[in-house]
């Protein structure tokens, strides 16, 4: 996902847009975010359980390792 731009005090400076990667499934939610690489936040019952780092790896295995944790894969 792209970057936004916003003004600061030095001119453009680029802010990290987070994402939505998967919604409500038995209780779970994950939410995936990049950063110098992405991250997977896990919440259960809408509290936050882990925020895994996916270093090294492509935005289409971190939205992987997000479903796995919604449907259960990872307990």
């Amino acid at each position: 996902m792209g970057k936004l731009a916003t003004k600061g005090l030095n001119g453009l400076k680029k802010r990290n847009k987070k994402y939505v990667t998967e919604v409500l499934f038995n209780n779970r939610t994950a939410e995936v975010r990049e950063e110098s690489h992405y991250v997977v936040d896990m919440f259960e019952n809408g509290k936050l359980i882990e925020s895994r780092p996916i270093v090294g790896h492509s935005k289409h295995y971190a939205d992987d390792c997000a479903t796995n944790w919604v449907e259960g894969i990872i307990k």
